[in-house]
């Protein structure tokens, strides 16, 4: 896959109508994005995401941070209108900053998070190679491998009884060795 260029990306991710309003709340213009779910919100429900901590929401300004491969393929594989639909078939149709932390502890928002990253895996990964030709392979002399190299006799292992001091024990109860 080629590398992902991040001012190339937003301007066309936030082009988009759906980009252009905070996930959670109803501001114009989000600047910054909520990484794990893939969605652009607005500076004041990045500092609530913030406050969720980082095993919950991870945000990053989208002018001005910057971003890694995986963070960058999250991105292009989310959307506000994907995440939207997806918690809506879920339960979480309302919009408004009461409801982030509630919306983001959900169990729908870990099944969307585990989503996007398979998506976003898939873009990472290239495409499998093609099986070669069966006819081209018969046709080629097939080159022949080295022998393994075989390994030299082993002496035997020593009884485990000669590895341990002999002890004897005395009727008297008092251990000798």
């Amino acid at each position: 896959m080629e590398r992902l260029d991040r001012d190339t990306l937003f301007k066309k991710l936030r082009s988009k109508p759906e980009n252009k309003v905070c996930f959670d709340c109803p501001a114009k213009n989000p600047t910054w994005a909520s990484v794990p779910y893939g969605v652009y919100i607005c500076l004041a429900c990045a500092g609530i995401h913030r406050s969720l901590g980082v095993h919950v929401s991870f945000v990053r300004s989208t002018t001005l941070d910057t971003w890694t491969e995986d963070q960058l393929r999250l991105m292009s594989v989310g959307g506000n209108h994907k995440a939207r639909q997806f918690f809506k078939q879920h339960g979480w149709d309302e919009v408004g900053s009461d409801k982030i932390e509630g919306k983001y502890t959900s169990r729908a928002a870990q099944l969307y998070r585990q989503q996007l990253e398979k998506e976003a895996a898939k873009l990472a990964s290239p495409a499998p190679a093609a099986a070669p030709d069966a006819s081209v392979t018969a046709s080629a002399p097939a080159a022949a491998a080295p022998p393994a190299p075989v390994p030299a006799a082993a002496a035997p292992a020593p009884a485990a009884s000669a590895l341990r001091p002999a002890v004897s024990a005395p009727k008297s109860g008092v251990f000798m060795l």
